[in-house]
């Protein structure tokens, strides 16, 4: 139902913003649109008149010019009115209200048809909108995800070309300061460390022995012009801070260690140590010994390759003086090695838990050899007996048949010193081992023969010497478990470690004394032959039982009452024949050929010798070591 508060009136016109009104409608009934069931119309209207749309306009715009004049005059009244005090005004007689003029029907249609005007185009405009909402929420979605894959690729190249500009950023500002950061740490730290290690080799103390390898280590040699203008001294010092590193054997372990690690050995592998080639058999050299009375010259008509004794330093066979050394030179290979896949260092053969020492041999320097020794019978004279006992090692009796042609042979090259001797006795030390080279006459993990094996070659000499020779029962066996000796120390085999040995020597019976005296032979002092065993600490010293080392001259006088006094040269394999030889002669001078500082001659006639045997392994006899003989004559 409408009433004038809808439809507004001369005071409150309708704001409304027409467009262009359509065609004309019917015009309903006066009491069709005003009435109702219970305020009916009944008004006769004439026939309607579509509206003007001019006038409506007009009236429209009169409507709103009216209500802003009277909003302005209600401003204005605001202004005036609001700091100033209400003034009293006379009151005026209140005037009869007019009545209210009457609507007519014309006006109420009017007003009728401009409010349906106007809720129709409001319809209208609300439609339009919502349907122009729809539509671009349609096309909204229709470019979203027509769009989706190209914004997914632009995403991507954008994050590609972000990490390249923050990849160049960091090229060009802050790797650069960061390599030079770690650069200046490195570079402090690995001077730091050059500084530490230089002081540490200046200020720690040196070894002067290796227990592992069981020998002396180089000393610093004597200067003198001479010494130092041929080149001996420098090579000497060298030597001596090469050999004499502080903490050798704890480098020695931590290599062993790595080696252990990273599982280069294997038990079930043939494993080579050293420059394994492959040796011919050794022919006689075209070379002319040494005559006796001029000075030692070693020639050979090829090329030299060492192998190394693991007692000592290796040298190559040359004209002139070399220090002592246990060594032997092997002829050059001429073909190439054989590729076994084995390892190769120090020239050690490791099989079935035995290390081997590979032989080169070399008959031109046997033959120095012979002619040294002839040379001291030529000067001992008649009545002293000279004998040689060259001992093989373990090569010739443990290597595998296919590996044969590796090394070069022992027995001819024992043969071949024998030949050359004169008035010399040969001792066959190589067929009294090979007789009983099923037993333990070998060391697993030591380059030395056992006790056992000693045993066997001392019988032998003597009976090539005609003195009398106790049975082994007659001897009583001291053993240790644990042993692993110097082939350890020199391969690295962590094979030789894991496989410890028994450790056995024969404690004689006989009664007997011992002196012991510097390699000058002076300053002597008692002491026992066979060293307590128990107090040699490391298992590796324990081939120091003999004699207790190298570095002396050793005096036994026995209980023996026959007149024969026994000098022995030798190397570090006679120490074990000592105690078997307590019961066949009366003296016995024990002299090692590396370190006797007194002419050999000389001091044989004071002691009275009878008898002298050159006792040393085959690497001596024609290695390096053999000059030391002659050296110790010449002295």
């Amino acid at each position: 139902m409408l009433d004038s508060s809808m439809l507004g009136n001369d005071n409150n016109p309708i704001d409304v913003s027409l467009p262009e009104p359509p065609k004309p409608k019917p015009v309903r009934s006066a009491s069709s649109l005003l009435g109702n069931d219970n305020n009916q119309i009944d008004i006769e209207l004439p026939k309607e008149q579509p509206l003007k749309t001019e006038s409506h306009r007009e009236r429209i715009a009169r409507a709103r010019a009216k209500r802003r004049e009277e909003a302005g005059k209600r401003r204005e009244e605001r202004r005036n009115t609001k700091f100033s005090l209400p003034v009293q005004q006379p009151q005026q007689p209140e005037q009869p209200e007019e009545p209210a003029r009457p609507i007519s029907e014309s006006d109420l249609l009017e007003r009728v048809r401009a409010a349906e005007e106007a809720h129709f185009y409001e319809k209208q405009r609300i439609a339009r909108r919502d349907a122009a909402l729809k539509v671009a929420a349609k096309e909204y979605r229709t470019a979203t995800l027509a769009a989706k894959h190209t914004c997914k690729k632009l995403r991507r190249h954008s994050d590609h070309a972000w990490r390249r500009e923050a990849e160049a950023f960091h090229a060009k500002n802050v790797l650069p300061r960061t390599e030079r950061i770690i650069g200046g740490v490195n570079i402090a730290v690995s001077l730091s460390l050059v500084a530490a290690i230089a002081v540490g080799m200046l200020v720690l103390e040196r070894p002067t022995v290796s227990d592992i390898e069981n020998r002396n280590l180089a000393t610093m040699p004597e200067f003198s012009p001479e010494a130092y203008f041929s080149g001996e001294y420098t090579a000497g010092v060298a030597a001596y801070y090469n050999d004499t590193v502080p903490m050798r054997s704890l480098f020695k372990n931590m290599t062993a260690a790595i080696r252990r690690n990273m599982g280069w050995n294997d038990d079930d592998t043939l494993i080579f140590h050293g420059d394994a080639s492959i040796f011919q058999e050794s022919q006689p050299a075209q070379t002319t010994a040494a005559p006796p009375d001029s000075e030692p010259e070693t020639t050979t008509t090829t090329t030299a390759v060492t192998t190394a004794d693991p007692a000592v330093s290796v040298t190559t066979t040359s004209s002139s003086e070399t220090e002592p050394a246990d060594s032997t030179t092997a002829a050059a290979p001429t073909e190439e090695p054989m590729d076994e896949g084995g390892e190769l260092s120090n020239n050690i053969l490791i099989y079935q838990k035995r290390a081997i020492s590979l032989y080169g041999g070399s008959f031109s320097v046997g033959e120095n050899y012979a002619s040294y020794l002839n040379r001291y019978k030529s000067e001992l004279g008649k009545d002293v007996n000279i004998y040689s006992m060259v001992i093989p090692t373990p090569c010739s009796f443990y290597t595998p048949e296919e590996y044969r042609k590796r090394i070069g042979s022992e027995r001819d090259n024992i043969n071949h010193i024998n030949e050359h001797l004169v008035d010399v006795i040969p001792v066959d030390a190589y067929g009294a081992l090979e007789a009983h080279s099923d037993e333990y006459i070998y060391m697993r993990t030591d380059h030395h023969w056992s006790a056992l094996g000693a045993f066997y070659a001392a019988e032998e000499f003597s009976a090539a010497a005609r003195v009398p020779f106790a049975p082994i029962s007659e001897y009583e066996r001291v053993s240790r478990e644990g042993y692993v000796g110097t082939m350890y120390g020199y391969s690295g085999a962590i094979t030789l470690k894991k496989n410890p040995e028994e450790f056995f020597f024969y404690q004689p019976k006989a009664q007997y004394t011992t002196t012991y005296y510097n390699t000058s032979a002076r300053n002597g002092h008692s002491g026992n032959l066979l060293m307590n065993i128990d107090r040699l600490g490391s298992p590796v010293n324990w081939y120091l039982v003999y004699l207790g080392g190298d570095e002396r001259v050793t005096h036994i006088e026995t209980e023996v009452k026959n007149g024969r006094t026994l000098a022995v040269f030798k190397d570090s394999y006679g120490n074990a024949l000592i105690p078997w030889l307590t019961s066949s002669f009366e003296h016995i001078y024990v002299i090692d050929i590396r370190y006797f500082k007194r002419n050999a001659v000389q001091y044989l006639r004071e002691v009275g010798a009878t008898d002298v045997l050159f006792a040393m392994n085959t690497f001596s006899a024609t290695g390096g070591n053999c000059k030391q003989i002659d050296r110790i004559r010449r002295q």
